[in-house]
């Protein structure tokens, strides 16, 4: 049965996910279900080494046009669409002028350039104080590098800029002309207290910024106000349309996935990777490991990220693999090099990557780490290569969930998703590289899919805590460990770990020598 409030029909709903490399819309039926996905890409700009920016309107613009794409893919009209709800990557920084118009590119999670300033900062009392504050690790993804780095190198930009933003922020923007950011996006700037909710006056203070150069926090089940006459032309959807702000894609991919009950973790990799679990407390760690993110209140998601996920496998077929054709039955190159990969024996036959092509987040939050393949000999071959690379990108998944491990004790389920879950192959190293069964919800698309269920649990239409459940994980493929693998995993592991330690030092030379 269709339900009816304010005079609108709960139709069809649509979750946008605006991501680092591309924007992706999801639309559901009335029950949740999946109808169809669309997805355009947009280039993530590296104007100089340690830069990794977006240009904000063309972003905004690949959101307009894929609701346009998923509504004509989806074969209805755009009327019929009630609810559209909004989810992003976090930790983008835009600065915009007066009028709203950027002043600057988004700086995004990626970027680096601020990292010699966060080195010096990380060991001091006073960085320990603003991660116990704001469950955000020292570490470039923060605002707190990002706009020190503007303070001191783009003078004129810090003072001319009228707010500060994020990459959500300026669609809202775009679309109500309103300033507003959700918890959760404030949650990952690194400026947000995460007990007092609100933002941090310590960090502002040090930064040398005022409130009012922020914009005003809501919750993440927040109905925006109603769209501009020049939004609303661009868009495929009614007047009578609902806009939710939702949160960030990691908390809401918890949601998706159905990971919202203790000892259940959501291991997601799309363009980066990240573990998460959701806790009724602010949780920080010792060793500034994991980060802490609001969800609604009440409630955080606690976890870490890494910075090189489904990029690492990009850019090794970017650069070494661009002359493979595809086979005749029309499969990618991206399934060609998977399959291959499947061949050769779990460890790569001693070959090890180190993933940290864009230095790397949790567990080691060090923006100077760089790639290494390690053990590299005559019998390895392009497979061994491209098996190694999704090895590596896996471990560093491992490092995380074991420091989760040591936070918040055991994990029992492991509710996988994100653009690697396409993958079988793929998923079934994870399994065997972590040792436990490794669930897949029937569509990987689990931020947009959160972002429609929260958007709904704040009208009153579901419950999020169970809506994700019953048949959902009915339907989940369950992926269980292969032991004589995991065996192999752990010993190599145990070097991959220690690879790290050795060339810390190495790493920071280099980095340096590459920013020369």
């Amino acid at each position: 049965m269709i339900r009816r409030e304010r005079g609108i029909f709960f139709v069809y709903s649509i979750g946008l996910d605006i991501g680092t490399t591309s924007a992706k819309a999801v639309l559901y039926t009335a029950n949740n279900e999946e109808i169809c996905a669309c997805e355009i890409a947009y280039p993530l700009l590296k104007r100089k080494v340690n830069y990794a920016e977006q240009d904000p309107d063309v972003v905004v613009d690949a959101c307009f046009t894929v609701l346009h794409h998923v509504i004509n893919k989806g074969q209805i009209q755009g009327k019929d669409v009630s609810l559209v709800a909004l989810s992003s990557a976090m930790h983008s920084l835009i600065a915009v002028d007066q009028n709203g118009k950027p002043l600057t590119l988004a700086i995004t999670w990626a970027d680096n350039r601020c990292a010699p300033f966060i080195k010096t900062l990380k060991g001091t009392s006073q960085g320990r104080h603003f991660y116990e504050n704001t469950g955000i690790p020292i570490h470039p993804m923060s605002w707190i590098g990002k706009i020190h780095w503007l303070r001191e190198n783009e003078r004129s930009v810090f003072k001319q800029a009228y707010k500060f933003i994020t990459m959500k922020e300026y669609l809202c923007l775009r679309l109500t002309g309103h300033y507003v950011v959700d918890h959760s996006m404030a949650s990952g700037t690194g400026l947000y207290h995460l007990r007092k909710q609100a933002w941090d006056k310590d960090v502002l203070a040090f930064l040398e910024i005022s409130e009012d150069k922020l914009s005003s926090l809501v919750p993440t089940t927040y109905e925006l106000p109603p769209l501009t006459a020049e939004a609303q032309a661009l868009l495929p959807v009614g007047t009578d349309c609902r806009f939710f702000i939702g949160a960030g894609d990691g908390v809401l991919a918890n949601i998706g996935a159905d990971a919202l009950e203790k000892g259940t973790v959501a291991i997601t990799i799309g363009t980066s990777g990240a573990v998460r679990t959701l806790v009724d407390d602010v949780v920080t760690d010792e060793l500034q490991r994991t980060f802490c993110y609001a969800l609604t209140e009440g409630k955080f998601i606690a976890g870490g990220a890494t910075n090189n996920g489904g990029m690492a496998l990009q850019w090794f077929i970017d650069q070494f693999s661009k002359g493979m054709q595809t086979e005749a039955n029309g499969r990618s190159i991206h399934e060609l090099i998977i399959k291959s990969a499947a061949n050769v024996p779990a460890g790569s036959e001693g070959l090890l990557f180190l993933p940290f092509l864009n230095g790397e987040r949790a567990p080691f939050w060090d923006p100077d780490a760089r790639g290494t393949f390690f053990g590299v000999s005559m019998h390895h071959q392009h497979a061994h290569f491209a098996r190694a690379v999704m090895e590596g990108v896996l471990y560093s998944i491992c490092s995380v969930v074991n420091a989760l491990k040591q936070s918040l004790g055991t994990i029992d389920r492991v509710q996988a998703s994100g653009g690697f879950a396409r993958s079988p192959e793929w998923v079934q190293m994870l399994a065997d590289i972590i040792g436990q069964d490794v669930s897949l919800p029937p569509s990987h698309h689990a931020s947009a899919l959160g972002a429609v269920l929260l958007a709904k649990h704040a009208i009153g239409e579901l419950d999020m805590f169970t809506a994700a459940k019953t048949e959902k994980k009915e339907q989940a493929l369950l992926f269980k460990p292969n032991l004589q693998h995991t065996e192999v995993y752990q010993e190599l592991f145990a070097m991959y770990e220690r690879l790290y330690q050795k060339l810390e030092t190495e790493f920071s030379a280099i980095a340096a020598f590459q920013s020369k």
